[in-house]
């Protein structure tokens, strides 16, 4: 049954070499290999242009300080650009004041629902005052502060909203980063596969509270873009068969992520499973100890040298010395149900702003159902490792990097109910799993592509960047500029 006709078999190889070599056949492939890739690079051009062009839109039309946290965020990059003593708090209070007086000027607090709208001229005077009496900061609580603060001095003369849609421009840009790292991380998972490469992208670039975040001054952008590079460099060390050289600079990226924000520490155990994994496999016996003993070491040395990782300890420690380990481990386990599943999952993809511009539920709806075709690709992936049916070499990088994914998104998931535990804080909510955007894009893109077979994923990818963009110019048009200008509504 296997067996080949050796003259059958001599001979097609021969006339193959010989059509390879005829010049007008390689010159047609070498056409062919140059058009492949002008179209690779228009089609990146195009989707950098799409992130870019939607960044320039939000941060336009989101009128100032309505970002989550935006006047802190601003402020905090101004710490490092005011006058030295005795000029300093002069100049504090003079931002104060001129950030309280554009916040009055357009209309901020109408939009809120957690704080009264000044309804007089005695509200606007206590609302400056109170503005100028604000505490000033000692320094900025990480180095994402200074960075803002170099692109600041550009602008530091000019009035005060110039300098935050330029500081907001920087986010923007910053996203621009993170979407190329996306783009990689697709051609790394899904060589040659169109459906998931481009798709994981696209998910993140047409994600419209991705947008509306990244399109104002925080300080979340620098720890995604550097979390992101992490979380690729492990899928590139996932798939080059966990070669080393990967290793080190996926420690200085993540390092870099958890210094920006704490929230970034999910990453640190991954790694520790990471090291011992690289480490069992291909190292002696006496080296594999050895390499996992400095991994934890490393871990532990994270903690102590950045500052709110260790007060976060100490508040979870102190919270276990007075509550007591049953009363810990009970709130632990009903944090995340204090609002519901479905709530976090609606703050995920809508809830623009401060949880005042909610989406129809007819939307979130249909989004859980994609989500839950996708829960059924992975219950499928699961059965084809299992069973080993139609399992190829090419399948190993995927089932490796969705159980990472799996474990970054619970990691944040378990980080984010610590802290809301211990300092009475509610971080179960959308912004704060948008550092994990490349791991749920991720998800979501490898549990689809399981359902569909190969011959309709290229109608698949139609289909899910046609819902994508329905999806995103509803929430625009429908909702955050008719929530921002009643004239349009």
């Amino acid at each position: 049954m296997h067996g080949h006709n050796p003259l059958t078999s001599t001979a097609r190889p021969t006339r193959f070499r010989s059509l390879i070599s005829a010049p007008d056949l390689r010159s047609a492939l070498k056409r062919l290999s140059t058009l492949a890739a002008r179209r690779e690079a228009a089609l990146l051009a195009l989707l950098l242009a799409l992130t870019l062009v939607r960044g320039i839109v939000y941060m336009s039309i989101v009128p100032p300080w309505q970002v989550p946290d935006e006047p802190y965020h601003f402020y905090s990059a101004w710490l490092p650009l005011l006058p030295p003593a005795p000029h300093t708090d002069a100049a504090w209070r003079n931002l104060q004041t001129e950030i309280a007086a554009t916040m009055l000027q357009f209309h901020h607090w109408d939009y809120m629902v957690f704080e009264q709208s000044p309804q007089d001229t005695e509200d606007k005077r206590a609302r400056l005052e109170a503005a100028a009496a604000t505490r000033r900061p000692a320094t900025p609580r990480t180095f994402s502060y200074y960075l803002l603060a170099m692109a600041l001095r550009i602008v530091q003369g000019q009035d005060i909203l110039l300098q935050l849609y330029w500081a907001r421009l920087w986010s923007v840009l910053t996203n621009l980063g993170i979407i190329l790292l996306a783009v990689i991380a697709g051609r790394l998972l899904f060589r040659g596969d169109p459906f998931g490469s481009w798709l994981l992208p696209l998910l993140i670039v047409l994600h419209p509270k991705h947008t509306f975040i990244l399109a104002g001054v925080n300080d979340g952008n620098i720890a995604e873009l550097f979390a992101s590079a992490a979380i690729v460099t492990l899928i590139a060390l996932i798939c080059s068969r966990l070669r080393w050289r990967w290793l080190p600079i996926a420690v200085v990226f993540a390092s870099l992520a958890v210094a920006a924000k704490p929230t970034a520490a999910f990453l640190t155990p991954i790694f520790l499973v990471v090291i011992a994994s690289v480490a069992w496999q291909q190292l002696p016996t006496p080296w594999r100890w050895g390499v996992i003993i400095v991994g934890l070491l490393c871990f532990a040395g994270l903690f102590v040298a950045i500052p709110r990782l260790s007060n976060e300890m100490r508040a979870l420690e102190s919270y276990v010395n007075r509550e007591g380990w049953p009363a810990f481990l009970s709130a632990l386990a009903t944090y995340p149900l204090r609002r519901g599943a479905l709530w976090a999952f609606h703050s995920f993809w809508a809830h623009l702003g401060w949880e005042s511009l909610p989406l129809r539920d007819e939307l979130v709806w249909i989004l859980l159902l994609l989500t839950g075709l996708a829960g059924l690709g992975w219950l499928g992936l699961i059965w084809r490792f299992v069973t080993k049916k139609s399992w190829s070499a090419e399948d190993r990088p995927i089932w490796h990097a969705f159980w990472m994914f799996v474990l970054m998104v619970i990691m944040l998931g378990v980080f984010a109910a610590l802290k809301g535990v211990t300092q009475k804080e509610d971080l179960f909510i959308g912004r704060y799993f948008l550092i994990t955007m490349i791991p749920i894009a991720g998800l979501l893109v490898i549990g689809w592509r399981e359902l569909l077979p190969p011959a309709w994923r290229q109608e698949g990818l139609a289909f899910f960047v046609s819902f994508l963009l329905l999806f995103d110019t509803v929430t625009l048009l429908g909702y955050v500029i008719p929530f921002f200008y009643p004239l349009w509504r």
